[in-house]
């Protein structure tokens, strides 16, 4: 195992002034991740926007895997260091080469650095004597400057000089927090936890909410959300989920409109549990899977309708994703399969024959004025399960706060 990790920040750089207060939130997210894996420590050092981290023990690939999951990092490197003098680079360069390629033939380019411009020798310098002198030794390997198959990159910082052969990507993007608090409407299909994802790559801190139709569906739909909500949270610092009893309001919903407007009045309650849930919470906006025209319910009409029922913005990652990008995007980052498992899903049992979409705004209008819906709203937040998610994906069930706040 390396016992260093380079990790490199992606957008950053770009922040100006408020560069340090990005820095400090991406610096909370990594000590949170690292003190969960190693309870008895490791050192975070901050070296030219770069941080390094170093385990005397070496760092384990479950421990990478978990930060590469943190939102604004752009890739990680396990490296190797030596101190920041030339002669110090090949004798540690060459072990590494003959353990990861041996007599195998391969193809090679050396990438340096050189970040500290006090070292001696220039980049190109350093590129052309480490490839000259693996040339020399070892005749199985050939130079290739477009795409070679171990690029080895050196590092040159104030205080080390860090080898490196691999990049891990990461997830990139902004640290969490850093563009807002979101209530996001998880269901147990593909798209929601997908949308969950972008948006945490782009900074958002979220608080998940899922309408749990009981006693119209079981309990293997709740079980779905959980697990999926294991592989969520490890984009998040900590975030909560919110198991809302609905099925008894969905019920009163589907008498009270036409059927063929059953489901786009299923999710304006939806709409309206977020935006109170919201209200006690703080959060800014609201997060939907929708993707327009996939479904009856995300017509242009009836997006239009949401909008009007929700007093924050709502936001709609997918609205221009294909079902195949978003699939593909779900297999990426580990939801799929859970995705995939079947579950009952109350609203196809109360969905009309023919849906409506391309609602009349007159009727509508009418529909959700003399339907108040606050007083069972409250309720189902008040009886709602709350779990906590830790930044390594693992759940554990607190108290609901917002139970206070809705009292009888």
């Amino acid at each position: 195992m390396y016992k260093f990790l380079v990790i490199n920040v992606d957008e950053l750089w770009l922040k100006g002034k408020n560069r340090p207060l990005y820095f400090k939130a991406l610096k909370d997210h990594l000590k949170k991740v690292i003190k969960l894996y190693h309870p008895e420590g490791a050192k975070l050092a901050f070296d030219r926007q770069r941080y390094i981290l170093s385990m005397h023990s070496g760092i384990p690939a479950g421990t990478i895997d978990g930060i590469l999951k943190i939102p604004g990092i752009h890739s990680v490197n396990p490296a190797l260091s030596v101190p920041s003098q030339f002669s110090a680079i090949y004798p540690v360069l060459r072990e590494e080469l003959q353990k990861i390629v041996g007599d195998k033939k391969a193809t090679f380019k050396v990438i340096t650095k050189r970040v500290d411009k006090r070292f001696p020798q220039s980049s190109m310098q350093v590129n052309c004597d480490l490839g000259g002198m693996i040339l020399n030794e070892f005749p199985n390997l050939k130079v290739d400057v477009h795409t070679p198959e171990i690029p080895i990159h050196v590092k040159i910082l104030d205080e080390q000089i860090y080898l490196t052969t691999k990049t891990l990507l990461g997830v990139g993007g902004l640290p969490c927090g850093m563009s807002g608090h979101l209530v996001t409407m998880i269901s147990g299909g593909f798209d929601s936890p997908v949308a969950s994802y972008l948006m945490s790559k782009r900074g958002c801190k979220q608080t998940f909410i899922f309408f749990y139709a009981y006693p119209f569906v079981g309990d293997e739909v709740k079980d779905k959300i959980i697990e999926l909500l294991k592989k969520l949270g490890q984009y998040q610092k900590y975030c909560r989920l919110y198991i809302v009893p609905f099925g008894e309001l969905q019920s009163q919903v589907a008498e009270a409109c036409h059927a063929e407007y059953r489901t786009v009045l299923f999710r304006h309650a939806m709409v309206q549990t977020a935006n109170l849930l919201a209200d006690t919470i703080k959060a800014d906006a609201i997060l939907t899977g929708d993707a327009l025209g996939q479904v009856s319910s995300q017509t242009m009409g009836n997006i239009a309708l949401m909008d009007g029922s929700s007093k924050r913005p709502i936001l709609r990652p997918l609205v221009g994703y294909n079902k195949m990008e978003i699939i593909n995007l779900a297999k990426k980052i580990k939801t799929f399969d859970i995705s995939v498992l079947p579950h009952d899903d109350a609203c196809s049992m109360f969905a009309p024959k023919h849906p409506i979409i391309r609602p009349d705004r007159v009727y509508w209008q009418r529909l959700v004025c003399a339907l108040d819906l606050t007083e069972n709203i409250q309720k189902c937040l008040r009886e709602s399960q709350v779990y906590q998610i830790n930044p390594v994906g693992d759940l554990s069930q607190i108290d609901n706060f917002v139970t206070n706040t809705f009292k009888k």
